[in-house]
C-alpha cells in the first residue's frame, strides 16, 4: 500500500536539462521555489513519468489546481512535449524569451550564478502570487514579514 502524499496546489514542470546553463537553471529555480513556498503550495512534476504515461503521475497532474511550465531556451522542449500529451500549462515562462537570459550552449551546465537563481525564482514567485494567490500562510510570506 502506497503512502498518501498531500497534493500541492500548483505543479511545476521544468526543462532541467543539465546540458546547458539555462536548462540547469530551470531545475535549480524549481527547487528554490519549492523551498521558499513549501511543498503544500507547489510541487515539481516528473516530466519523464508523464511523458511515459505512468498512471499515478498522470492522475496527480490532472488533479492540480494549476500548472506552470518553465523552459530554458527558445527550443521550448517541455512546453512542446506536454502539448503533445494534451497538457496545456496555465503559466508558461521561457528564460531566454521572457527573462532575456542567454543560453550559452552545450556543456555549460554550471555557467549560472546564485543571483540568477534568485532572480528567476522571484519572477516565478511573483507569477504564482498573481495567478494562484498562494501566499496565505506560506513559508516565503513568513520569511519576508
Amino acid at each position: 500500500m502506497q503512502k498518501e502524499i498531500p497534493l500541492p496546489k500548483v505543479g511545476l514542470f521544468t526543462c532541467f536539462s543539465g546540458g546547458s546553463n539555462t536548462g540547469t537553471l530551470t531545475g535549480m529555480v524549481a527547487l528554490e521555489v519549492v523551498r521558499r513556498l513549501g511543498k503544500e503550495a507547489i510541487g515539481i512534476c516528473s516530466l519523464p513519468a508523464v511523458l511515459n504515461e505512468v498512471p499515478r503521475q498522470s492522475v496527480l497532474v490532472q488533479q492540480l489546481a494549476g500548472l506552470i511550465v518553465i523552459d530554458g531556451c527558445h527550443q521550448e522542449c517541455v512546453k512542446r512535449l506536454l502539448l503533445e500529451k494534451g497538457i496545456n500549462p496555465d503559466v508558461y515562462l521561457n528564460l531566454e524569451k521572457d527573462l532575456h537570459l542567454t543560453k550559452q550552449g552545450p556543456f555549460t551546465s554550471l555557467e549560472f550564478t546564485a543571483e540568477q537563481v534568485q532572480r528567476v525564482a522571484e519572477a516565478i514567485i511573483g507569477i504564482i502570487s498573481e495567478k494562484f494567490h498562494l501566499f496565505e500562510g506560506s513559508k516565503d510570506k513568513e520569511q519576508n514579514s
